[in-house]
């Protein structure tokens, strides 16, 4: 395992060191330095082409990360997009913060939903995964990537996921604070 002096969070690279899996290693201990180390603390992220949880997420098509609740792990693929291993990583983190820290229980986010923009709107689940899961996960993902575009397609959503990233989680703090500063 390498751990992440910053994060605190668990990597191993199971792919081996060849140009892809050292990429997607790269990109996920950089992007670790820009989320907030609540988030991933205790986490451990495989970086694992191989691993039999993409096997059951086949026919949903180019699976390129999966966070597994019971084994509180993300898995990435290096064969698939190494580029992006970022945005991989994050979107899975945002997974784990819906699931975990009771964003699943929000009455706020889902109605921000609703009027979201173009982009959100055409997001779909992949197979076990409710909708509002994938919405938040990517959402939480375009902040951390591309805040501009998140901004611009969502305000609301962007407002949202800002008082997430700096109130540090806590899903009944975060709706309260967003339902006392509506954004104009």
């Amino acid at each position: 395992f390498s751990v992440s002096p910053v994060a605190g969070f668990r990597l191993e690279n199971r792919d081996g060191s060849g140009t892809e899996a050292a990429l997607a290693e790269a990109l996920v201990l950089q992007q670790s330095t820009r989320i907030k180390k609540e988030v991933i603390k205790d986490i451990t992220v495989y970086i694992d082409s191989k691993n039999k949880v993409f096997e059951q997420q086949e026919a949903s098509g180019n699976v390129s990360g999966l966070y597994v609740p019971a084994e509180n792990a993300i898995y990435i693929r290096s064969d698939r997009n190494p580029a992006q291993a970022d945005e991989v990583f994050t979107r899975q983190v945002g997974y784990r913060v819906y699931h975990t820290m009771g964003f699943d229980e929000s009455t706020v986010f889902p109605a921000l939903d609703a009027g979201s923009g173009s982009y959100l709107a055409r997001i779909t689940a992949p197979p076990g995964e409710e909708r509002e899961a994938a919405v938040f996960a990517e959402a939480f993902m375009l902040y951390h990537i591309s805040p501009a575009l998140l901004k611009e397609d969502a305000p609301e959503v962007y407002a949202y996921m800002d008082l997430l990233a700096k109130s540090g989680g806590d899903r009944a703090a975060v709706d309260g604070l967003y339902a006392g500063n509506r954004p104009a």
